[in-house]
């Protein structure tokens, strides 16, 4: 073998190496061009919801159609008796003695977007003689199950996947009495009655 044609096959394994090289950019621009996944169209959304759910949002779907003028600065009532008035055009969630009010609560990433989750407004009950605020009971979320869509990350047909998932929700507010530590209280759950030691 002579100096030259060892020259020679050098520069041919450069050559090829950079072909090589130049062959790799070309397929990463090309994976980089690849188009976004997008979203299912709504009415997709909507057919897939409704078939799993069958009108378990349906109890607070009014929450998310609130006019501005219906939306009131909501806090706890300092006594009852100052809803009496009004209590013919209050919704039932006001007339409670364990009031709440609705939040929206907006998530991109799953269907339905908007879910309305309720909050309490006062910490105590209001079952004090005139309709006032009592700490010995608190008022406290009550949740319920329910089912939404979840974006999977992964891409169908150029189309985000959705899962079904089960998510506790609160939609309204109870009283229960606070535990005092020395104090028997009794729970009747089934027949088996349960006191705190």
């Amino acid at each position: 073998m002579t100096a030259g044609s060892s020259r020679i096959r050098v520069l041919l394994l450069l050559l090829l190496h950079l072909a090589a090289l130049l062959d790799a950019s070309r397929v990463r621009k090309k994976a980089s061009r690849t188009r976004s996944c997008l979203d299912l169209p709504e009415e997709i959304l909507e057919q897939m919801f409704g078939r799993l759910s069958v009108g378990v949002m349906s109890a607070f779907h009014h929450a998310l159609q609130l006019k501005p003028q219906d939306k009131l600065n909501l806090s706890c009532p300092s006594t009852a008796g100052t809803l009496t008035a009004s209590r013919t055009r209050l919704a039932v969630n006001l007339l409670s003695v364990s009031p709440w009010a609705y939040r929206i609560s907006y998530d991109p990433t799953r269907y339905p977007r908007s879910i309305p989750e309720a909050y309490c407004l006062c910490k105590g009950c209001l079952i004090g003689p005139s309709g006032q605020e009592s700490r010995q009971y608190r008022s406290t979320p009550v949740y319920s199950p329910s089912v939404i869509l979840r974006r999977t990350g992964s891409c169908a047909g150029g189309r985000h996947s959705y899962s079904e998932i089960y998510v506790s929700i609160a939609v309204g507010c109870t009283c229960v009495p606070l535990l005092e530590k020395n104090s028997i209280f009794y729970r009747n759950i089934g027949n088996v009655y349960y006191t705190n030691p």
